[in-house]
C-alpha cells in the first residue's frame, strides 16, 4: 500500500478580491458609450413656412409634408427626403404614368404589326399587288353603283330607260349582291311610266348613299396602303442592312509604320 503519511494536506486556495475600477478605465468606458449614442444620434433641417432654417432631432408633424435632410453630428448629409407632393401634383404625375404606359403599349403594338407586314409581304411587289387587287375590287363595285346611280338618276326624271338601259339596271342591281331586294328590283325594271319614276325615285337615295361609302372607302384603303407600303420599305431596308452589317467581316487595325532603324532626321 502506497505510503501517505508522509504527504502534507493541501492548504485551500483562497478566492481573489476583485481590483477596484480605476478612474482612467471608467472614463473610458463612458467615452465609448457617449461615442456610440452620438454615432446613432441624427439631426433634422428642414425649411419651415416662414422660410426659416430649423434644425431638431425630431421632426414635428407640421414639418412632415416639407422636404427635409438628415444630419449626422459632424454636420454631413445622411439622407434627405423630398417633400409631399399636393394634390394637383399627384394628378399630373398619375396622368404622366398613364401616359407613358399608353405610349409604350403603341410601341409594341407598333412592333407587333412592323412584324406581321414583314411576315405577308417579303417584297414591296407582293404588297402592291395584294393591295392592288383589293383596290381593283372596290374600283369594279363604284363603277357599277355609279352606272346604277346614272340609270335611277334617268327613271327618277321621268325619262322611259330603253331595253338596253331596263337590263343594265337589272345587272347593277345583281352585283350589289343583294339577293332578298332583287326580285323586286326586277319587277321594278319592267315597269314603266310613272310607275318606274316612282321606283327610281325611292331607290336612288339608297344608291347614291352607298356609292359616297365606297367612294370614302376606296380613298382610305388607297391612303393606307400609300403609308403601310412606305413603312414596309423602310423596314426591309432596315432589315438589309442589319444582314449585311452582320456579314460583314470586321475592319482590320491599320498597321503602325515600323520606326526607321537609322533615324533619319530631315
Amino acid at each position: 500500500m502506497p505510503n501517505t503519511a508522509s504527504r502534507p494536506d493541501r492548504v485551500p486556495s483562497r478566492p481573489r478580491p476583485l481590483r477596484p475600477w480605476r478612474p482612467c478605465a471608467l472614463l473610458t468606458a463612458l467615452t465609448l458609450a457617449t461615442t456610440a449614442t452620438l454615432a446613432q444620434a441624427q439631426l433634422y433641417k428642414w425649411v419651415d413656412e416662414n422660410g426659416r432654417v430649423q434644425y431638431s432631432d425630431s421632426v414635428p408633424p407640421s414639418a412632415t409634408d416639407r422636404a427635409r435632410k438628415e444630419l449626422r453630428t459632424d454636420g454631413t448629409v445622411k439622407g434627405s427626403v423630398e417633400r409631399a407632393l399636393t394634390a394637383e401634383e399627384k394628378r399630373a404625375a398619375a396622368l404622366r404614368a398613364a401616359e407613358e404606359a399608353k405610349a409604350q403599349e403603341a410601341q409594341r403594338e407598333q412592333e407587333r404589326k412592323d412584324r406581321a407586314l414583314m411576315a405577308t409581304y417579303p417584297t414591296l411587289l407582293d404588297h402592291d399587288r395584294a393591295r392592288g387587287r383589293a383596290l381593283a375590287t372596290l374600283d369594279t363595285d363604284i363603277a357599277a353603283l355609279a352606272e346604277r346611280e346614272a340609270l335611277l338618276t334617268k327613271a327618277a326624271q321621268g325619262v322611259a330607260l330603253t331595253a338596253p338601259e331596263q337590263a343594265r339596271l337589272l345587272a347593277t342591281s345583281k352585283s350589289e349582291g343583294d339577293a332578298k331586294t332583287a326580285p323586286g328590283k326586277a319587277a321594278a325594271s319592267a315597269k314603266s311610266g310613272s310607275g318606274q319614276t316612282l321606283d327610281a325615285k325611292a331607290e336612288l337615295p339608297r344608291v347614291s348613299e352607298l356609292l359616297s361609302r365606297k367612294r370614302r372607302e376606296r380613298a382610305e384603303l388607297a391612303a393606307s396602303n400609300a403609308a403601310e407600303h412606305t413603312r414596309l420599305a423602310a423596314l426591309l431596308e432596315a432589315e438589309a442592312a442589319r444582314l449585311a452589317a452582320a456579314k460583314a467581316p470586321p475592319a482590320a487595325t491599320p498597321a503602325k509604320p515600323l520606326p526607321d532603324p537609322k533615324g533619319s532626321k530631315r
